[in-house]
């Protein structure tokens, strides 16, 4: 298993570079509409009120405290959802609708999603795929891997295996939030992207700085509907994440890394064939 997946990503450094500063602050002020309103970063869904209904917190002891009453007609941003007290939606400032019939509770369909050019997962590879690289992540090599679940500390990965040894590969994990991978047995993570990552706007790539605080940059979410052709053959709907000095990820859904490329233009690493 990964031994730790620290957010200091060393790879990252060497390879990519990273830069809190240097941020491009109109592709951040780019709005993405859903219906009549602007989907957010970390928003997983939108309810409209239907009859009054009590705006909401919770107590240490789980119970609710009332904050104020929502108005019939009022839409908010959902950012994640409780499976207590009958069902909480969170819109943020620590405060929840209850799951009842005075609230609607929408979700971006996947063709809304596509067309919001918003990816919110599925980008790691498929269990099963036998993914030959070269280059290699972290060097010249050229290795073919399989692609397996494997579970450490309560914690599940998505695992390139090369040969028949854990050693020698690398791991994904990915979440309704973030997407990361990093090298096996060690403390290298490769690189920790936040989701969604919304098309033409920017998302956090998160790391440990030298006080070993996670902290991260804004790198650029260049496309998410690319069609993208290496040695393996073409992909559609490829994310391309760009950080600031150049160097450039490129993922295929249902694949995970198929290319990257370091701020000189040199491709690092290639996905080469897939059995």
């Amino acid at each position: 298993m990964l031994n730790k997946i620290i957010k200091v990503i060393l790879l990252v450094v060497l390879l990519f570079g990273v830069s809190l500063y240097n941020v491009d602050t109109a592709n951040a002020e780019t709005k993405v509409m859903w219906g009549e309103t602007e989907f957010k970063a970390g928003q997983i869904g939108k309810i409209t009120v239907l009859a009054n209904t009590p705006l909401v917190k919770v107590g240490s002891n789980g119970k609710l405290t009332t904050v104020r009453t929502l108005k019939k007609g009022e839409g908010f941003r959902v950012y994640q959802y409780k499976n207590q007290n009958g069902g909480l939606y969170g819109i943020g400032g620590g405060t929840f609708v209850q799951k009842n019939s005075k609230v609607k509770y929408e979700t971006p369909s996947k063709n809304q999603l596509v067309s919001l050019s918003i990816v919110s997962g599925g980008l790691a590879p498929k269990i099963g795929l036998n993914l030959t690289y070269y280059p290699n992540f972290t060097d010249d090599s050229q290795r073919r891997f399989t692609v397996s679940n494997e579970s450490s500390g309560g914690k599940k990965y998505i695992s390139l295996i090369y040969g028949n040894s854990f050693t020698g590969g690398y791991s994904y994990t990915e979440s309704s939030r973030r997407i990361s991978m990093g090298v096996n047995e060690t403390d290298w993570v490769l690189f920790d992207f936040a989701y969604p990552m919304i098309q033409g706007k920017q998302t956090k790539s998160f790391y440990l700085d030298e006080d070993w605080d996670e902290v991260f940059e804004y790198v650029h979410v260049k496309s998410t509907t690319s069609t993208v052709t290496v040695k393996a053959g073409t992909f559609k709907n490829v994310v391309i994440i760009k950080y600031s000095n150049g160097g450039t990820y490129y993922f295929a859904p249902g694949y995970g890394v198929i290319k990257a490329v370091d701020p000189d233009g040199k491709i690092v690493t290639e996905l080469i064939s897939i059995h």
